[in-house]
């Protein structure tokens, strides 16, 4: 039965790094850099618990110290959660702001450390308690930790994304309390144990929410929590203040009444609707915000797409005005992506408006991408237009915010042969294949819904949308875009670009040095030549970047499942576990090489099948072949090669250094993962894109090819 004990290890591990991502995403506004700052700072800690780990393994009492370090860890994670919480009161922020880049770093740093550094050293003690059961049944502890992967990351994404954080973390104790009930001797303890395994229960049957209630915060006393859940493991608040509704999903604020930019909302739906002679039908993406502006014109249809149902259902049961909105015959609802819909849809549009929030993440940023604008163009009708907004400003406009729209414009006019930039607090950026009207005949229509809006007159209409204004900012945009700028599915410059200015806010000369580092990004592959060949130790070198690579992929894949397919959140577990199964078969196979061929030659010829599955990658991308059971394809044959070199990686070591400890082997390992997740997953990929990022970690992988490739006629 100790083979259990590594694999229910393995289920809190991936419960815990979900658990991490979960918390952190909502205050970095949904962003997908959390995934990688947050696994960096998960293996680098695991690197350090592996390297701290030479110099405790002489303890004894390995039992004991595991039953300890489980108890600690369980009393960490709870005041973790408690921590988390609060980030918001401790930074001085509220959810609508969020924190900043450095912030998050640090924060995130306090809390997912002691977490995995006890976690990582818990999995030596382990290792050590049951070393002799497990070389007696010839059992790898982390083939049985990667299984337990296989099953946490499956269970979660199929059955468990829609539970709270408090079931999520009460789930993860119980699984502990398993454990220490099976490792202690102590009758009496062991009955502690169940007791506690039994409230744990009862909390999750009957207290999940008043927990999450209560323990979370904000630095304003007066807020009330109305409702708290998980759809698709994306977070959705809805809170009251001072008679003042708010609805957060992933701390973007999507609703909220009355509304503070209820100015902006009315511009940009009434403004985009009135360049449409007679329109008939409308498509709103996102922005539920601005249907209570669309409703007021006479037209036949209105579309409304919003993937997160929940959302609808929290809103339409506390928001009377909304729910009324709704029971509006012209409103149908669609819970579906907009691509897809879009793409199997063959009805066209006379108005279409994306009104979604900037692009602070990859979800919403696939929906300005010049791949989006190329499927809208043909969903429109001869006369139609598009709409979207994007931040402006009325005084003074910095660069940054210029280079954001001009990512957008410039990707709109490779689609549209007019282009229309209305300027404010918020540009709203309108398109057509069809000239624009004249302000004439916008004043003219607006006549008609004059009096149901709040500031629309035709002389805000000849300010709004004054000549001089609009030239100039015209061509302020216009000497911003470049090809280089252009927003794509592949190299998201607007999400980047909107990261950068929503950060400004908190740390300009942060910004400034962070956009300087991106200029000079190139250099990240001069400095890996330089480290490469002042190493000395091929063995570290080599566990480095295979770990390195391996994550660096993952990481490949979970930019691409966001991308193409979406969800990345709820599915998540899916692929780690795609890439745990593959692991698991790669280390078993590992047997099979190593009985018929000597290990340098059977390693050399891992480096081989690593090469090509990277090309493999290069491939796909290049014929746009990117969907959901390629990434997961993909995700296993990184696994399945990873687990294959690794394994032998580990004999060889033993070998050659007189079957000493591999604790070494394995932190360099993981040291060689927390670089992928901090320079790849949170920087490289999403600064020079998916394709070029790739390239790099195929440069460093044919760096150890060659080096290997001296060695092959030499067997072990």
């Amino acid at each position: 039965m100790s083979y259990i004990v590594f694999i229910i290890y393995g289920i809190i591990s991936i419960f815990l790094q979900i658990f991490f991502i979960r918390e952190f995403v909502p205050l970095f506004h949904g962003s997908e850099f959390v995934i990688g700052i947050v696994l960096g700072h998960w293996l680098l800690s695991a690197a350090i618990a592996n390297f701290l780990y030479q110099y405790l393994k002489r303890t004894r009492d390995f039992f004991n110290k595991s039953v300890n370090l489980f108890s600690t860890l369980i009393i960490f994670m709870v005041l973790v959660f408690i921590f988390i919480r609060n980030i918001n009161a401790v930074s001085a922020t509220n959810l609508a702001v969020g924190i900043s880049l450095k912030s998050l770093l640090c924060y995130s740093f306090f809390a997912v450390f002691p977490i995995s550094f006890i976690l990582n050293l818990l999995l030596n003690f382990l290792k050590q308690s049951f070393s002799t059961v497990l070389y007696q049944k010839k059992i790898k502890r982390y083939v049985c930790e990667a299984a337990g992967f296989v099953i946490g990351g499956t269970v979660f994404s199929l059955f468990m994304s829609s539970i709270s954080t408090t079931a999520l973390l009460l789930i993860t104790i119980i699984l502990i309390f398993c454990n220490l009930i099976y490792l202690c001797e102590s009758i009496i303890v062991k009955v502690f144990y169940v007791v506690l395994l039994c409230v744990s229960v009862y909390l999750i049957g009957y207290h999940t929410f008043d927990i999450e209630k209560n323990i979370t915060f904000d630095n304003n006393s007066n807020i009330n929590i109305i409702d708290f859940s998980y759809y698709k493991n994306i977070q959705n608040i809805l809170i009251e203040k001072n008679g003042e509704y708010y609805f957060y999903k992933n701390g973007n604020c999507e609703f909220a009444l009355p509304s503070p930019e209820i100015f902006d909302e009315e511009d940009f739906a009434h403004l985009a609707i009135l360049h449409h002679t007679d329109p008939k039908n409308l498509l709103l993406i996102g922005g539920i915000r601005y249907l209570s502006s669309i409703i007021k014109y006479d037209l036949e249809k209105i579309d409304f797409i919003e993937q997160d149902l929940n959302m609808i259902h929290i809103l339409r049961k506390n928001i009377n005005k909304l729910n009324s909105i709704f029971k509006d015959e012209r409103i149908n609802v669609y819970t579906e992506d907009a691509r897809l819909f879009l793409q199997n849809n063959e009805y066209k549009y006379d108005v279409i408006l994306i009104g979604l929030d900037i692009p602070l993440n990859t979800t919403i940023n696939k929906f300005y991408t010049y791949e989006f604008f190329k499927i809208i163009k043909n969903k429109l009708t001869e006369n139609g237009f598009l709409a979207l907004n994007f931040p402006g400003s009325p005084v003074y406009s910095p660069s940054l915010m210029f280079e954001l729209n001009a990512s957008i414009y410039g990707s709109l006019r490779k689609n549209f042969p007019y282009v229309q930039i209305i300027p404010g607090k918020q540009n709203i950026i309108i398109s057509s294949q069809s000239k624009m009207p004249f302000r004439l005949h916008i004043k003219k229509r607006l006549k008609k819904v004059e009096e149901e809006t709040f500031v629309l007159s035709k002389y805000y209409v000849d300010e709004k949308m004054d000549t001089q204004r609009t030239n100039w900012l015209n061509s302020q945009i216009k000497k911003h875009s470049t090809k280089k700028n252009l927003n794509k599915d592949s190299n998201q410059k607007a999400m980047l670009l909107s990261t950068l200015y929503w950060q400004s806010k908190f740390s300009p000369f942060l910004m400034r040095f962070f956009r300087i580092i991106m200029k000079y990004s190139y250099f990240v592959i001069f400095l890996a030549i330089i480290i490469f060949f002042f190493i000395r130790y091929k063995y570290s070198a080599t566990a480095f970047v295979s770990g390195a690579s391996a994550m660096w992929l993952q990481f490949v894949c979970f930019w691409g499942f966001q991308i193409y397919v979406g969800q990345i959140y709820q599915w998540f577990g899916m692929l780690i576990a795609a890439f745990m199964l593959g692991f698991v078969i790669g280390s078993i196979c590992s047997g099979y090489y190593q009985r018929n061929m000597p290990l340098n030659k059977s390693f050399f010829y891992s480096e081989i099948m690593y090469l090509l599955l990277i090309i493999c990658f290069m491939i796909v991308l290049k014929h746009k072949l990117l969907n959901m059971y390629n990434i997961y394809l993909l995700s296993f044959g990184v696994g399945t090669i990873t687990g294959l070199e690794f394994a032998q990686l580990i004999k060889m070591f033993g070998i050659m250094k007189e079957n000493k400890s591999n604790v070494q082997i394995f932190f360099a390992d993981a040291l060689g993962a927390a670089f992928a997740c901090y320079v790849g997953g949170a920087f490289v990929i999403p600064v020079l894109g998916i394709k070029k990022s790739i390239i790099f970690i195929l440069f460093l992988k044919f760096l150890i090819f060659t080096w290997w490739h001296y060695d092959k006629k030499h067997g072990l």
